[in-house]
């Protein structure tokens, strides 16, 4: 599966992994060692609404784009730090509008596809757009 923005004409994450359970979707990225070039974490809402992430017990910083339902960026955080012992790094990451899907990507992605708030993505399976 890929994301594509079709804004840009540039893919976003070739590489694209679903948390579609609850518990997939608090876990997140929490305690892997890194997420490769190219890959991505996706996660689906039932609803939109101002879902936030944040980084408890991750070991590197990531990108994190917003979605709404047609599958348009809302918002964008680049290079989002892995919470630390100072509580200055305690911070909830949510987006300025509703958005029913969270991207998280490796640090770096978002400046790499060119991607920015109000791009169109869409995402592809075989070939096939899925949004």
């Amino acid at each position: 599966m890929i994301i594509f923005n079709k804004t840009r004409k540039s893919v976003l994450s070739d590489s694209v992994e679903v948390a579609d359970t609850p518990f997939r979707r608090a876990l997140g990225l929490m305690f892997r060692k890194s997420l490769p070039k190219g890959a991505s974490l996706l996660m689906e809402f039932e609803k939109e609404g101002r879902h936030s992430i944040w980084m408890p017990f991750m070991r590197f910083p990531i990108d994190v784009v917003f979605a709404d339902s047609g599958f348009r960026v809302v918002d964008v955080f680049e290079s989002v730090p892995p919470i630390g012992p100072h509580p200055r790094t305690w911070k909830l990451y949510s987006p300025g509008r509703p958005a029913r899907f969270v991207i998280e990507l490796p640090s770096g992605s978002v400046a790499a596809s060119g991607t920015r708030k109000g791009d169109a993505l869409s995402l592809v399976n075989n070939g096939r757009k899925n949004k």
